[in-house]
């Protein structure tokens, strides 16, 4: 079943495809040699942030190093999310295939093909997610790229082998695609909401139109609506001003954080509000410009970071960098951001993804080397 929510009826769903973007910025770009339950209770106040915002390229231990313990799985093609089931298994997408494999004690098995998906670009098979409640019915949550737009589908996982995915349905389609800037990153919060982020698909000024769905964070229900308490009504924009947000996570007492690419510099870090407008295409960075909320962390140059996937353990997000080629370690405490600290740089090639795996320690996805799988990282 298709599911459109009615505020869409007017806004136009065409797909926009483009052939560049600015030099150095964004996913694609060649690999960097630079050295270093959610307040839905109303809308941001509109000015900006008091935060003491960071700009760094520094790096060096935070109490400790992280170390490299070994390898969950090897073998995959441009993983690009995972997600951890409740037995203990993960379950990783694939970007450009459009599989879904299951990685059961250093076991990987093909769970199936996700159907109508078309790779591209940034596009393809992006973010998964398991329903809280898959222990009751099985939903298996995807975010990808089709002929005409991005949506956002479930489908029944049986627990087996390929073929092991169900029909699919459409829960949210019409969100613009395009080669670049293309967003994806999905996740239930502890609300057990569904969060989306997408892209401004190279459309800059929709990012800050509450009525696109592009440059924006999304809040849907399990079931594809506008999530209730959603800070413009029925809409499911939950914060806009996005250029193209690919990590989210929550801390301990249930904040949203949001790792987001800059174009050829101030990739951020921020601390979500709902309502809160993040500047793009206005300002990017911690400019303190009334209106729109800046960034808790900004790194000046996009060779170190273009941050991607990211998890929150204990209050300290670890977040992966793509053109950085490290992982991005920045502690959090009542709502602010501290200096963030590298690790790995250059030894994994780019990474997308980071969650706490079955064993507690950190799964880290490397993407676009010679070598694409998905390392365990252990410390503090």
């Amino acid at each position: 079943m298709r599911r459109r929510q009615a505020w869409l009826a007017a806004v136009t769903l065409s797909a926009v495809v483009v052939s560049g973007c600015s030099p150095g910025s964004g996913e694609n770009a060649a690999p960097g040699t630079g050295e270093p339950a959610p307040d839905v209770s109303a809308p941001a106040s509109g000015s900006s942030s008091s935060a003491q915002h960071r700009h760094t390229e520094s790096s060096g231990p935070l109490g400790g190093e992280l170390a490299v313990t070994g390898t969950a799985a090897d073998s995959l093609t441009s993983p690009w999310s995972m997600a951890l089931l409740p037995d203990g298994s993960v379950l990783v997408s694939e970007r450009d295939s459009a599989a879904i494999k299951r990685i059961d004690d250093g076991e990987v098995t093909m769970v199936g093909t996700v159907e109508h998906v078309v790779p591209g670009g940034e596009g393809g098979l992006l973010g998964i997610a398991v329903a809280p409640t898959f222990a009751r019915d099985r939903y298996l949550y995807a975010y990808y790229t089709s002929a005409s737009d991005n949506r956002i589908v479930r489908m029944e996982y049986d627990g087996g082998q390929d073929p092991g995915l169900g029909t699919q349905e459409v829960l949210l389609e019409g969100i613009p695609k395009a080669t670049i800037h293309n967003g994806g990153r999905i996740k239930f919060g502890p609300d057990g909401m569904l969060y989306a982020s997408t892209g401004d698909a190279t459309q800059e000024d929709q990012a800050q139109n509450r009525q696109s769905l592009s440059g924006k964070i999304l809040r849907i229900t399990p079931d594809g609506d506008p999530a209730p308490g959603n800070p413009f009504g029925d809409n499911p924009v939950y914060s806009l001003g996005h250029r193209n947000v690919q990590g989210l996570a929550w801390d301990s007492e249930g904040r949203l954080w949001a790792s987001e690419f800059g174009p050829t510099e101030d990739d951020e870090l921020n601390l979500i509000r709902p309502g809160g407008n993040y500047g793009w295409p206005e300002v990017t960075g911690a400019p303190g410009v009334d209106g729109f909320i800046d960034a808790q962390v900004v790194w000046p140059s996009t060779a170190t970071a273009s941050p991607s996937g990211m998890a929150i353990v204990n209050d300290v997000a670890y977040i992966g960098a793509l053109r950085g080629q490290r992982l991005w370690e920045v502690p959090l405490l009542d709502g602010r951001a501290g200096q963030p600290v590298s690790h790995f740089q250059d030894d994994y090639g780019r990474l997308r993804d980071v969650i706490t795996g079955p064993d507690g320690a950190l799964w880290v996805a490397t993407n676009g080397g010679p070598e694409e799988r998905i390392i365990v990282v252990e410390g503090r």
